[in-house]
């Protein structure tokens, strides 16, 4: 079923207010989820870079530290 007709159905049935709603309802959980997404990225990159550092620090502290 196309979604311009799901929503002339339900705007016939309940009143344009709450297909609107509806509407906008969806549109905010998509944005949420493309978001999400993106946000999920770039916590997963910071997170490689953290533990990176973590390593290094490790690294110099268990190792006697720089002996330049």
């Amino acid at each position: 079923m196309e979604l311009l007709t799901i929503f002339k159905e339900i705007a016939s049935m309940y009143g344009l207010p709450f297909a609107l709603f509806i509407a906008l309802l969806v549109w905010v959980l998509y944005k949420n989820d493309q978001r999400e997404s993106r946000y999920l990225t770039v916590i997963q990159t910071l997170s490689e870079d953290v533990k990176e550092r973590l390593s290094k620090i490790e690294a110099r502290i268990f190792d006697g530290g720089d002996k330049e």
